[in-house]
């Protein structure tokens, strides 16, 4: 794993509006740097569960829609490349939805709804080993398990049970969350995440880093302090893979079609509408989205859309009418299926 520098002396300018420009200046180069560079080797992206989410939050209080809830569907990647010489498995954001349904948040959610409804909202598409055993993957072959931040998650079987050699990659600053919760973070992290998870299979990074040919681990603050996103180098160019919006509209307002986010982007002359059910550091948050905005290439169609994919996508549903994304990714999908 090497580290890599380039956004570093953009992210100590202030104030916010500079370390803005700063960012958008040196994320234009470093995109140029990481599309010169080794591709991963193969990506596939898996269906895990669809569920649903408070509107105000997910489209950053910006829509003017009906519906409290959108529906969005997680989704994992099967991530495969070279490091150093040597064929490398990573799994990114292999979500546990059992266990993860103890989130706070999401468990008061689903004890104030009757059962049948929760059982017609959420929509269980299928398991991390399910997933691994389709694409004739064992799970001690996973070298390397990575989440954008680890908000709702339980690692305990990921880490345990289903991938048993991996480590994970993960900002010093998102482990450190768990030696003590803030009274504002309780509602969406579970407390003992990590509990029995080895101290030797945590790696806590401090800076950017070069995993290996295709595969980065760029920092990207602001949802929490220690999000990350994930950047791939695919044939079709780069993709970014985050949780900091659940559609191509919040990196593009002004261009959406859902109620109310274009109109908002007008009057408030925003490019960028946040996932703000948390606003650890709603500027940073921002200025984390421009950047992954520009460090993600053009989808191949000319439509202009970027090629970021939301680990958590808006999905069309009767549930939630007037809820469709301008654009949908639905998968990521590069080279050879993963062995």
């Amino acid at each position: 794993m090497t580290p890599f520098h380039d956004l570093d002396e953009a992210w100590k300018v202030g104030p916010a509006g500079a370390r803005l420009e700063a960012i958008r200046a040196a994320a234009s180069k470093l995109r140029e740097r990481l599309r010169q560079g080794e591709k991963a080797t193969s990506v596939r992206t898996c269906d895990l569960i669809t569920l649903p989410y408070p509107v105000r939050y997910g489209l950053g209080g910006a829509a003017r829609v009906a519906a409290p809830y959108l529906m969005m569907t997680n989704r994992m990647q099967i991530v495969t490349f070279v490091e150093d010489g040597t064929p490398r498995r990573m799994l990114v954001n292999p979500s546990d939805h059992e266990r993860d349904a103890a989130t706070p948040f999401f468990a008061r959610l689903k004890s104030s709804a009757p059962a049948f409804l929760d059982r017609l909202l959420a929509r269980r598409h299928s398991t991390v080993p399910e997933r691994l055993a389709e694409a004739r993957l064992r799970g001690d072959q996973i070298d390397y398990v990575t989440f954008d931040h680890l908000h709702t998650q339980d690692l305990r079987r990921v880490m345990l049970e289903w991938c048993p050699n991996a480590k994970l990659l993960a900002m010093e600053s998102e482990l450190a969350v768990f030696e003590r919760l803030h009274p504002l973070q309780r509602d969406w992290y579970i407390a003992d995440a990590l509990a029995g998870i080895p101290a030797a299979r945590l790696v806590a990074l401090d800076s950017d880093v070069r995993v290996g040919d295709g595969v980065s681990l760029v920092r990207t603050p602001g949802h929490t302090l220690g999000n990350h996103s994930i950047v791939l180098h695919t044939d079709r160019g780069i993709w970014t893979i985050s949780e900091n919006g659940v559609a191509v509209d919040n990196w593009a307002p002004e261009r959406s079609e859902i109620g109310g986010l274009a109109k908002n982007a007008e009057q408030t002359g925003v490019e960028i509408v946040l996932n703000s059910n948390t606003r650890e550091h709603s500027l940073e948050q921002y200025t984390s989205m421009v950047l992954e905005k520009i460090l993600a290439d053009e989808v191949p169609d000319g439509s202009g859309w970027r090629q970021h994919f939301s680990s958590s996508e808006l999905t069309p549903s009767l549930m939630a009418p007037g809820l469709r994304a301008t654009y949908v990714h639905k998968a990521i999908t590069h080279g050879p299926p993963p062995a």
